[in-house]
């Protein structure tokens, strides 16, 4: 049986909000990158998938996700931390299916924000909302090859949206901010131990190559 990537979740009677483990180390090419960057020799992207599932309808659920990079969830976090009155942060991403035509990009976007009081001046109880929408768009490249989602192009297909308070978003997101930096140290750790070895293997092979 497959171990869950699960790191962390939020639940509510009608949908969840949970953070997975999806990193992976970098190469070895470029071992101090730590996280995966889409190399070749990598397999992928180091990530936090964030999954959100609207079941509040037991007979048709909406499940939507969107992938964060291990550092925006680490400055998603310290945000949280400062608990500031008024917080915003959107990232919309757009990939390429395999044999789709170029107006067929798959979208995802990825919201969070706090607003402490509510359009009548009044304290909200549950500051924080994160949603999730997936939709299609047209693909667009910049000067530097990077691609984005041609303005007017999105269409939205599905979404999940939920609130939390205060202490629901920090247990969230520290511990997700715990998992990746105890990735990263194991990572660096790895590394270390695996050129001391080296070293060493160069010492032995010389003193026996010398005798």
């Amino acid at each position: 049986m497959e171990a869950s990537k699960q790191i962390s979740v939020y639940k509510t009677k009608s949908a969840l909000l949970e953070l997975n483990n999806c990193m992976r180390q970098a190469s070895k090419q470029v071992p101090w990158h730590i996280h995966a960057q889409g190399r070749q020799d990598e397999g992928g992207y180091s990530l936090i998938r964030a999954v959100m599932v609207d079941y509040s309808d037991s007979k048709n659920s909406i499940s939507v996700y969107a992938n964060l990079s291990p550092d925006i969830v680490k400055y998603l976090y310290e945000q949280i931390k400062q608990n500031k009155e008024d917080f915003s942060y959107f990232q919309q991403k757009i990939f390429h299916e395999e044999g789709a035509p170029p107006d067929n990009g798959i979208v995802t976007c990825f919201s969070i924000g706090r607003h402490k009081y509510d359009t009548e001046g009044r304290e909200r109880r549950m500051p924080w909302v994160a949603e999730i929408q997936n939709g299609k768009g047209r693909i667009a490249h910049n000067k530097n090859g990077g691609q984005f989602c041609e303005k007017g192009s999105y269409r939205k297909e599905k979404s999940v949206s939920v609130s939390l308070r205060d202490e629901d978003i920090f247990v969230l997101f520290t511990r997700a901010d715990a998992v990746i930096r105890a990735f990263e140290q194991d990572s660096l750790f790895r590394k270390r131990n695996a050129k001391n070895f080296q070293k060493l293997y160069q010492m032995l092979e010389a003193l026996i190559l010398g005798n």
